[in-house]
């Protein structure tokens, strides 16, 4: 009973603060790279409670809400659809470029954050880091 909440109680602190990191990184979108450790904290959570057939029935299928099925089916099916997976094989280079792109746009962001003119004063670094998230996803637009 006691491992049960233990692994309970993990999947929801890992939970939260995916959660909280999804929350700060959406503008402009730097998931893949920034809740990368966030996101393989919460899929070793889940991987378990899954691997252990008492736990996953308890946890897992024990009744109607499913609450950490479905959050787990939510951040899984979120995490897909943001490409991360193609994100995490580009080399360690081509990462920091995002990364300081990405820190060059929110720093305009959080210098003009008060002004009307936000748009046209951030627009060309906002666009430069778009055509690299662009470039370097071959299949899709990368969520980085």
């Amino acid at each position: 009973e006691h491992f049960l909440i233990s692994l309970q109680l993990q999947f929801a602190s890992d939970s939260s603060d995916f959660t909280t990191c999804l929350g700060k990184n959406t503008k402009p979108v730097r998931i893949c790279v920034t809740c990368s450790d966030k996101y393989a904290m919460l899929t070793q959570s889940f991987l378990n409670i899954s691997k252990s057939d008492k736990c996953a029935t308890q946890l897992l299928d024990s009744d109607n809400a499913m609450v950490i099925r479905r959050l787990w089916d939510a951040y899984r099916n979120m995490w897909i659809s943001a490409s991360c997976e193609t994100c995490s094989g580009l080399s360690l280079n081509r990462t920091h470029e995002f990364v300081n792109k990405t820190d060059e746009v929110l720093q305009c962001f959080e210098e003009y954050k008060l002004h009307q003119y936000i748009c046209v004063n951030c627009s060309k670094k906002f666009d430069t880091l778009v055509t690299l998230f662009k470039r370097s996803s071959r299949k899709r637009f990368c969520l980085c």
